[in-house]
């Protein structure tokens, strides 16, 4: 049998060094990521840009029934009997012979005509409310598109904090897991009584079900942004959150332009289509002028002696009955309810205005009260761990101790996450992408 070469032996080296090394962990996805890949794959997104071309399409159903239309028929007939008289009987003096065909055995018709309203008052205020609507359609798809972001930042944020969790419920359980080392070896000199070695294994069992807890978070949170952007999020390493705290600026800054959020320009967009709905009911009771030509060719020629002739017709049509006035008081009071809607959508988007910058403060409070708690009680905790070591302290004290830091860490981990996700929810409500200037981390 061949002996490897050495050659050999430093390629294999060499491999197996490639396959053993630690692979280096994806770190979790930016967040324009997913806000990008839920605006274009959620159902919700999908659904309110289905109802926008719907809307774009009725307005333009809405203009063709004003325009000229043309309609063109062709007739075969197989008549059982021809009808034929003689030219004589019309045209006195016509040389016998002749006849005229009335009715043939095989009898062709063709006929196109053009219609033209010329004067409809009620079509013409309905087409510009179908082209209002389709506006009020457009701006509830941006209204939409806030809100799939302001769900995804909320999700993200807090996937954010779960995995900083579980990387803290890591670090608890390494400090449990010394501290029963530690412990053990205290039992085994006669330092400590067998109670504590339990005590402590207890602790380390007590970290484990935190860690097993956060992973479950981390799971449910990142199915959840799954679902919502079609993006699976990378979770191999976790994204450091860092805020300074800064206050926001003075809440009139937030306030809605003349124009209004999104949200508002729909709802007022559609109390203004409503309304001219309304005016279209009213001017229905108004006569419409309409024009029409026609033209018709066969294959006999009639008593016209012609078997090609055109027709034009102008039509006035008034139309009055007691139903026309129910549906002007109809559609008058969906224009009311259109109102009301529209002063909803600007009470709604003031208060969560309002609510959404409070909330910052509050999360800004949160997270400077959390930080100081976080570092007191670390240090709080590596005291009580030099005093466990010299024998100046219970266990319990270091326990608790522990506890202490590693629930202060995590209310510090989740204040941060929180109050990011507060930034940029003030920013949605106020009609505002906070991604597009890249203010989020």
């Amino acid at each position: 049998m061949a002996r490897p070469t050495p050659k050999l032996l430093s390629l294999c080296s060499i491999f197996f060094a490639v396959q053993l090394a630690p692979q280096a962990a994806h770190a979790l996805q930016p967040l324009q990521q997913f806000v990008d890949g839920a605006k274009a794959h959620s159902p919700d997104a999908l659904e309110v840009q289905a109802n926008l071309d719907a809307q774009q399409a009725q307005a333009d159903v809405a203009l063709g029934r004003a325009l000229p239309g043309l309609s063109v028929r062709g007739t075969y007939t197989r008549n059982q009997y021809d009808v034929e008289l003689p030219l004589s009987l019309l045209q006195p003096g016509a040389p016998d012979g002749g006849t005229i065909i009335l009715t043939p055995f095989d009898q062709l018709d063709a006929t196109a005509s053009i219609n033209v309203p010329l004067v409809d008052l009620s079509s013409f205020t309905r087409i510009a409310a179908a082209r209002t609507a389709a506006r009020s359609a457009e701006s509830q798809a941006a209204a939409v598109q806030l809100q799939i972001e302001a769900r995804v930042v909320q999700g993200y944020y807090q996937l954010v904090a779960d995995l900083a969790l579980v990387s803290a419920s890591q670090r608890a359980l390494q400090v449990a897991q010394a501290g029963e080392k530690i412990t053990h070896t205290r039992v085994q000199l006669g330092q400590s009584p067998a109670l504590e070695e339990d005590r402590a294994r207890a602790e380390v069992e007590r970290q484990v079900q935190q860690l097993a807890g956060a992973e479950l978070q981390v799971s449910v949170a990142a199915q959840a942004l799954d679902s919502q952007s079609g993006i699976a999020p990378e979770l191999g390493a976790t994204v450091e959150l860092s805020d300074d705290l800064h206050e926001e600026p003075a809440l009139a800054e937030f306030q809605p332009p003349p124009e209004g959020t999104p949200a508002m320009a729909a709802a007022a967009q559609a109390r203004k289509a409503a309304e001219q709905q309304a005016s279209a009911q009213r001017l229905a009771l108004v006569p419409s002028l309409a024009g029409s030509f026609t033209e018709h060719a066969s294959n006999y020629a009639g008593f016209s002696g012609h078997d090609a002739s055109f027709q034009a017709v102008l039509a006035l049509s008034w139309n009055i009955d007691y139903a026309s006035f129910a549906a002007i008081r109809a559609q008058a009071a969906l224009a009311r309810a259109a109102a009301a809607r529209e002063t909803r959508a600007s009470l709604a988007t003031r208060d969560a205005i309002h609510d959404s910058w409070a909330a910052v403060r509050a999360a800004i409070a949160r997270a400077r009260s959390a930080r100081v708690q976080e570092q007191v009680t670390r240090h709080a905790a590596a005291l009580a761990q030099d005093r466990y070591q010299a024998g100046a302290s219970t266990q319990l004290d270091l326990l608790q101790a522990q506890r202490d830091a590693f629930s202060a860490e995590a209310a510090r981990i989740q204040a941060v996450a929180d109050l990011a996700n507060a930034r940029d929810q003030l920013r949605l409500a106020a009609g505002r992408d906070p991604l597009a200037s890249g203010a989020a981390p």
